[in-house]
């Protein structure tokens, strides 16, 4: 793979990555509505949220690994601790707009 292109996908994964935590962040939103809550219910849901993929990394990995594929497992860690990152920037920024 070209130098160039390699740099446009990392910026295309960077953007899903980003897009990601986003969406998570309005589902957690919506969740909040669905229960009649406000604020503080959605950043508990968000947190919830990140929990769980902390949690899905050694899965992953482990899975990733068992199966021999070890750089795969490495990748899909750095790229899901970026995620659960992104989430948590998310939730500081809500807290910080006086949800918390």
């Amino acid at each position: 793979m070209a130098p160039k292109d390699a740099e446009t996908l990392r910026g295309e994964i960077i953007a899903l990555e980003t897009a990601l935590a986003a969406a998570f962040g309005e589902i957690a939103v919506l969740r909040a509505a669905v229960e009649g809550g406000g604020t503080a219910t959605a950043l508990r849901s968000m947190e919830e949220m990140a929990a769980q993929l902390e949690a899905s990394v050694l899965r992953g990995v482990v899975g990733a690994e068992q199966a021999g594929r070890d750089a795969a497992a490495a990748g899909f860690e750095q790229r899901m601790e970026l995620i659960v990152h992104a989430l948590r920037n998310a939730i500081a920024f809500r807290s910080s707009e006086g949800g918390g």
